[in-house]
């Protein structure tokens, strides 16, 4: 269009479009605190001219290209990627720091090695004492406190690992969620992106997932023209445009050692009984909910590979505790019942889970005179108390855990032999502590370098989405001027049209 109404066109062409500017700087400043809002920006460009024969093209105006969120991909893809790594560094150590809490071990507490200290330093006080009723009591006083501090030892640490695992369900059913959330988002933002529009603020909600996401494990993303995402697992596709998969985990062995699965991570749902051999922990995935097929999915990073390495390790922690429980129990029961021919100084239990069972005998606890002190187990002579001070000398023991004393008692001698390279009662728990100690220093360590560079990225990521109100109070000032110009321009042309048709009589 020419003339007075072309030029009334463009104006009006140019006041929508400051503005729709003025409305996406005001969406900005509104969202300035919004987690996860990225800034978004009006791309405005010339519109269409039309030629005029002899002079050439005259422009129409301005029109608004797009509105499109100021983002990198790149750094927000490292942001999942390092997030992940941070969060599996993260759940290992805080499991490994309450398991060193467990143990009590440090330069202003002593537990268990105090313990033993204290017990062998009983039966050293006995052996010079063999006739003393009140010394025989103290050995066994101490031999409870000894027993009932592994026993609570172990006991904690099956608790932590228990919740370790339910906190992997917990973990694997808020995946599920989120999944189930993407994949919602994922068709709402093909039915805005079909329409010709973009649909920014929802492509900030599926990043905001993404990165969730990334807390469980590390994701393998891809994503269409539309901005829908899929989602990857270890090579295996969770989530794709026709499809969602479920994750879940094994909780669990039955009686005939099958693995017991928690189906979507939900707790309250009745455990799938699948013939595998699974290690508990371990994550699996399946075609929807209610599939009776499930294939192992291997975790690299994430919450769920932190947890299942703190588990693990916490299993290994615990068979070197019972380790320790059996050597001791054997090694002081040897000589105490001279190989068996006398009573037993501690009780095992009929089960391997040694460290919960051991406890002192029974029959020692109704009455302590029957500790054993002198060589002679059948005519007790009096002032022998070689016995007790042979038990003593086990705090000295040099052994190879797990143990095996065949052979290796001398009853003549009531000792039993060193082995070469091997470690005494105090040392092996001290061996225990050390390996939590170390892996949990690596995890700390790692933990506080990831965070150093996540803060980095999220830094980054922030200086290039995030919303500087200075920048967009001074955007509102320039679109608001624009605005104003415009409004100006359709004002100059409304009073030359009126003086073109009321003043000249056209």
């Amino acid at each position: 269009m020419v003339g007075l109404f072309g030029t009334l066109g463009t104006a009006n062409k140019g006041l929508n479009a400051q503005q729709k500017a003025l409305e996406t700087t005001g969406h900005n400043i509104a969202n300035a605190n919004t987690p996860g809002y990225s800034r978004q920006r009006v791309n405005m460009q010339a519109d269409s001219p039309y030629n005029v024969t002899g002079i050439g093209q005259v422009g129409t105006g301005v029109k608004i290209n797009s509105i499109i969120r100021v983002v990198d991909d790149f750094v927000i893809g490292n942001i999942r990627t390092e997030n992940s790594a941070y969060n599996y560094y993260s759940q290992k150590a805080d499991v490994l720091g309450q398991l060193e809490t467990i143990f009590n071990e440090t330069p202003f507490s002593k537990g268990l090695s105090s313990d033993l200290a204290t017990y062998f330093d009983a039966w050293s006080k006995l052996g010079t004492n063999p006739e003393l009723d009140n010394a025989k009591t103290i050995v066994l006083e101490d031999g409870n406190i000894l027993t009932d501090t592994i026993n609570h030892m172990a006991k904690q640490i099956a608790e932590l690992s228990a919740n370790s695992l339910s906190n992997l369900e917990k973990s694997t059913l808020d995946f599920n969620g989120k999944m189930q959330q993407l994949d919602t988002l994922n068709r709402q933002i093909y039915k805005v992106a079909n329409d010709g529009s973009v649909p920014n603020d929802l492509l900030d909600q599926r990043d905001a997932i993404l990165e969730g996401l990334s807390d469980f494990t590390k994701l393998a993303t891809s994503f269409d023209q539309y901005g829908r995402v899929s989602v990857s697992i270890s090579g295996q596709e969770v989530l794709t445009h026709n499809s969602l998969k479920t994750i879940s985990v094994v909780v669990g062995k039955d009686t005939d050692g099958k693995a017991l699965v928690s189906n979507g991570g939900d707790s309250l749902k009745p455990r799938d009984v699948i013939d595998q051999p699974l290690e508990i922990g371990q994550i699996l995935i399946s075609d929807n909910q209610t599939a009776e097929e499930y294939q192992a999915l291997e975790m690299t990073s994430g919450a769920a590979k932190g947890l299942q390495e703190a588990m693990g390790e916490l299993k290994q922690r615990m068979s070197e505790l019972n380790n320790l429980a059996f050597g001791l129990a054997k090694s002081v029961n040897m000589i105490h019942s001279d190989n068996g021919k006398g009573i037993d100084f501690f009780e095992l239990g009929t089960d391997d889970n040694f460290a919960i069972n051991i406890k002192v005998n029974g029959d020692i606890k109704k009455d302590p005179s029957k500790i054993n002190t002198g060589q002679d187990l059948a005519n007790h002579e009096v002032g022998d108390g070689s016995r007790a001070a042979a038990i003593a000398k086990l705090k000295d023991l040099k052994l190879k855990y797990p143990i095996d004393l065949t052979g290796k008692y001398d009853q003549a001698t009531m000792t039993i032999k060193n082995e070469e390279g091997g470690l005494t009662f105090l040392g092996a728990f001290v061996d225990i502590v050390t390996k939590n100690g170390i892996s949990k220093q690596q995890a700390d360590n790692t933990v506080a370098s990831q965070d150093y560079l996540l803060s980095q990225l999220e830094q980054r990521r922030d200086s290039i989405s995030g919303v500087n109100i200075n920048e967009e109070v001074s955007d509102v000032m320039r679109f608001q001027r624009a605005f104003q110009a415009n409004s100006r321009v359709i004002s100059v042309i409304s009073e030359m049209l009126d003086t073109l048709i009321n003043r000249t009589g056209v």
